[in-house]
């Protein structure tokens, strides 16, 4: 009985810092994401933009990014349920809500520090 309780005390701590370990590795990442978020939400698009890797910025410019998102309510909230990371790319699935309580489902590829791939899924309209 000792053996086995010592057994999954081994595996329950080593699934703990695989845990605590890949979500240190995206930290980064998640901000990104979250700060993305708020950025299109509030109108800060130059933000925006500067976070998005080239390639998308230039099939999301500026001009397109403020249609798209001008009449958005402002993010308060973004969390990731699921979070992957491999080979230098993280990917991020979760939600993101408003303070009125509308909820979007938000999908994200960080590459290097940039946005390689954002999904945000309905946008929170302003009433």
């Amino acid at each position: 009985m000792k053996r086995l309780f010592k057994i999954l005390l081994i595996v329950a701590l080593v699934i703990g810092v695989i845990v605590v370990g890949v979500m240190l590795m995206t930290a980064g990442d998640r901000t990104i994401a979250r700060q993305f978020m708020t950025d299109v939400s509030t109108g800060s698009f130059d933000a925006a933009l500067a976070a998005l890797h080239p390639e998308v910025a230039k099939e999301m410019p500026l001009e397109r990014m403020q249609s798209v998102f001008a009449d958005v309510e402002p993010y308060t909230d973004v969390s990731f349920s699921n979070v992957q990371a491999s080979g230098g790319r993280t990917t991020l699935s979760g939600t993101a809500s408003t303070e009125t309580g509308c909820t979007s489902a938000v999908d994200f590829m960080i590459l290097g520090d940039q946005i390689a791939m954002f999904n945000i899924e309905p946008l929170c309209r302003k009433p």
